[in-house]
């Protein structure tokens, strides 16, 4: 399931990769709270940086 960046901070923060996984009733109850995470991924339209 996607997460938020202050949730991928705090993970980070504490150590603790498994506080970025997800049973399916938590990823439900994730879409209901922050509605889809990965919507603007699939609409914002951004170029690619030159390498």
């Amino acid at each position: 399931t996607p997460v938020t960046w202050d949730e991928v901070a705090a993970c980070e923060r504490a150590g603790d990769p498994d506080l970025l996984r997800f049973t399916s009733t938590q990823v439900l109850a994730r879409v209901a709270e922050h509605g889809d995470l990965f919507a603007d991924a699939l609409s914002v339209v951004q170029a690619p940086p030159a390498l």
